[in-house]
């Protein structure tokens, strides 16, 4: 009788140790691509502490055998006890305590992190649960496969899953690479490393050589084969860094192209479309809040700009706020930003304001500078800031979606704007910038510009000429009550009015002046347009002009509104300029026209009616950016909801993956193969139904030794004979025919029934998800190699 084969050592603690340090190198070598998305280590805190967790769960469950569902109750417990600090911190104690507030972020965030993620403008941060995306797959992939080598003998599925967080970090990452070429060569020079000498020492635990002493265990490094083969699988791999590195010119992305990111895909959520345009709204702080504080201002000084909003589209009626899906056009795209984070830089001589906001309840935020580089929300609920806050990087204009209300506070980091030096201003072109086309305009609009232009000999000196053109040619009144009358708008008509011959129908009260009377609003239209149609690249600003304060915060009020004009140089960006001039230059006694009188004797025929201007419904200026029928936002007892249901559907879904891996296994052991691989896959079937329901069957024994082990714990299966067909069918003279294949299997899905049926529900449901049988144990390669020996010997 033939000796059973010798079946694989079972690795020791040493061997499972360089299997675990192996792996945790990998899955922290895939994370350091979740560093640009995030802006800085802490994701690598969260990423370390999802592996230590990750390990002691897998100890534990190697340890003392826990199935699927106490693994899984430990990672919830994981999850929301310890995740606050790592997942959460901006909703715990400190950053660190779990809150009310924190257990909520972390139930919804699982539902929820994903698309705040790719949806918000890199680096996101750590509000929202936006460290979920990293906490989470991180923990779980990790997991995995620690229970995968500390459990079983197989590694490569193991080393698959460090390649799906790698998968996750592209997927959620941006354009810009972390040590690409670093952690490329890391990555394959570990993965090789540890590939190959699991392999190796599989290979040689499972052989005996002539040439290794039997004092010398083949998977030791004292193995001279496995030594050599190591240590020549090494030189490979520093050669083949060596190599990546002197080819690395040959492997990065060709200029004019970008790596591929998701993000940049997305069309982002906020359209400023929907909303009134705020210049339309200039003249409405005037009338209606001339006098309110609409917000306070600390860190700036008198007479320094503050911007709400940057105006590049021109649609006839209204200049209008832009954001398209390129964050990298002119006008840019309002994105989904984080706080708290530094958006770019830091540069020389940044500052700190400080905005508290009072009367003003629009969606723009007051921001100032040439550049924002960081937005700290503070006030009676920072968190509401950070949740809904929008950037536009290009134009640096912000919007809270939701409104801002009375009592919000933010602190803005920002580069101070510079007006170009004399030197710069001879040598400044106009740049080349990407726009909305504006509809064609009256020819006399570019005509008149040219005219103003003058002769210049410089780009700056055009648009300075321009500038002081309209400044002394243009009358300065707001129109309200007790000034000269003026139309508000800035549309066409409007516009056009300004280049006719000044002038005023003394007989019409409701009449407004023609010719160049106006105020910011009309005037920053009109020079930006004017510019436009000569080809310059010019846009408008609206904003407000710090008043005279002292020290301490200074109140802006409705009076303080102003519009300016920017336009577009190589080399130095987007320069300033204003075509407003004084305010006391008004026409008090403007010059009257000469009305013919009619003949008394002669019936004169009615005058033709005039044109009225052609106003927007919004062009009063008198309603806020939101319109009374907001959506109402998903109710927090329904995120909770769902947030506590996601994971009793996961765990659904994965019970529903092992019912549906174990029936599509049964259907390819009864139907592929030769009839004596059927037979002995039919018995297999059996143990391994036993093994799910608790009892596993016992090693080294016969068929029939184990089929009467087995009997007692299942009464009424008649596997005994199960036992015997299947000795029958391995073991016999002749193949067995395909009809005897049928009945043998028809027997063993009955007795499987039969089995379950013993077991209580609970049990029968348990075993229907365990994982005891699709984990290859001993018993299983036993009965394989005995099947097939003993075929071999007949």
């Amino acid at each position: 009788m033939t000796a059973a084969p010798s079946r694989p050592a079972v690795r020791g603690t040493a061997a499972r140790a360089i299997d675990v340090t192996a792996l945790a190198a990998l899955f922290a070598l895939a994370a350091v691509g979740f560093w640009p998305v995030y802006g800085g280590p802490v994701v690598l805190v969260t990423v370390l502490a999802a592996l230590a967790f990750a390990l002691l769960i897998a100890l534990a469950g190697a340890r003392w055998s826990w199935g699927p569902l106490r693994i899984f109750a430990a990672v919830v417990v994981v999850h929301l006890v310890l995740g606050t600090p790592f997942a959460a911190p901006a909703r715990g104690l400190w950053g660190i305590l779990p809150t009310p507030g924190s257990l909520l972020e972390l139930l919804t965030a699982p539902v929820t992190a994903w698309k705040v993620t790719l949806t918000m403008a890199p680096p996101v941060g750590v509000a929202e649960g936006v460290l979920v995306v990293a906490w989470l797959p991180t923990l779980l992939l990790a997991l995995g496969a620690f229970t995968i080598v500390l459990r079983t003998r197989r590694y490569v599925p193991a080393w698959l899953l460090t390649a799906v967080l790698l998968a996750v970090t592209i997927v959620f990452g941006t354009r810009e690479g972390t040590l690409t070429l670093v952690r490329g060569i890391l990555l394959a020079a570990v993965s090789i490393a540890w590939l190959c000498w699991r392999y190796e020492s599989d290979r040689l635990a499972g052989a005996h050589s002539t040439i290794i002493s039997d004092t010398v265990r083949p998977g030791s490094w004292r193995n001279p084969v496995l030594r050599r083969r190591v240590v020549g699988g090494a030189l490979i791999v520093v050669l083949a860094a060596c190599a990546a590195v002197a080819a690395r010119p040959l492997l990065d992305v060709p200029e004019g192209r970008a790596r591929y990111a998701l993000r940049d895909q997305i069309v982002p959520p906020f359209d400023p479309r929907d909303e009134t345009s705020p210049l339309a709204q200039f003249r409405g702080y005037l009338k209606n809040q001339g006098s309110d504080t609409l917000f306070t201002v600390s860190g700036l000084s008198e007479g320094d700009r503050v911007s709400i909003a940057v105006l590049d589209d021109y649609d006839r009626e209204v200049y209008l706020v832009v954001g398209g899906s390129d964050k990298d056009s002119a006008s840019g795209a309002f994105l989904r930003t984080a706080a708290d984070v530094d958006y770019a830089g830091p540069y020389p001589g940044e500052r700190t304001a400080t905005f508290t906001i009072g009367d003003y309840d629009r969606i723009w935020m007051p921001t100032t500078g040439s550049r924002t580089t960081r937005i700290s929300p503070g006030g009676h609920d920072p968190a509401a800031i950070a949740e809904s806050l929008y950037v536009n990087q290009s134009t640096q204009t912000l919007v809270d979606a939701d409104g801002l209300r009375s009592g919000d506070a933010y602190a803005v980091t920002y580069v101070p704007y510079r007006d170009p030096t004399p030197a710069q201003q001879k040598a400044l072109r106009f740049g080349d910038v990407d726009l909305p086309s504006i509809p064609p305009m009256d020819p006399e609009l570019r005509a008149r510009a040219l005219e103003m232009m003058g002769d210049a000999r410089t780009d700056y000196g055009r648009m300075q000429n321009l500038t002081a053109s309209l400044k002394d040619q243009t009358f300065f009144t707001h129109g309200l009550e007790g000034d000269t009358p003026s139309w508000p708008g800035h549309g066409e008509y409007r516009l056009l009015s300004m280049l006719q011959e000044p002038g005023i129908d003394t007989e019409d009260s409701a009449a407004s002046p023609t010719g160049m009377i106006g105020d910011q609003e009309q005037l920053a239209a009109l020079e930006a347009l004017m510019a436009r149609s000569t080809g310059i690249p010019a846009r408008v600003v609206m904003g407000f002009t710090v008043p005279g304060g002292g020290t301490g915060p200074v109140a802006v009020t409705g009076e303080d509104v102003t519009a300016w004009v920017e336009v577009y140089f190589d080399g130095v960006g987007w320069v300033r300029f204003d075509p407003t001039p004084e305010d006391d230059k008004d026409p008090t006694q403007p010059e009257k026209t000469i009305v013919d009188q009619p003949k008394p004797q002669v019936a004169q025929p009615p005058p033709p009616p005039v044109e009225p201007p052609r106003l927007p419904p919004a062009m009063t200026g008198e309603t806020g950016d939101r319109s009374p029928e907001d959506a109402e936002p998903t109710p927090t007892w329904v995120l909770a909801t769902v947030g506590a249901a996601s994971p009793f559907v996961l765990l659904a879904v994965l019970a529903g993956a092992v019912v549906a891996l174990k029936a599509l296994r049964r259907r390819r052991r009864r139907r592929r193969g030769e009839p004596d691989q059927r037979i002995l896959a039919g018995w297999t079937e059996v143990l391994d139904t036993a093994r799910d329901l608790g009892r596993a069957p016992p090693t080294r024994r016969t068929r029939r030794e184990t089929a009467r082990a087995l009997a007692a714990d299942f009464p009424g299966t008649d596997l005994e004979a199960l036992a015997v067909r299947a000795d029958r069918g391995v073991f016999g003279p002749e193949s067995m025919a395909p009809q005897a294949v049928e009945q043998y299997w028809d027997q063993v899905i009955a007795s499987r029934r039969t089995m379950t049926r013993t077991a209580s529900r609970w049990r029968a449901l348990r075993a229907a998800v365990s994982l005891r049988s699709l984990v290859p144990g001993r018993h299983r390669r036993r009965a394989r190699t005995r099947g097939g020996k003993g075929r071999r010997r007949r």
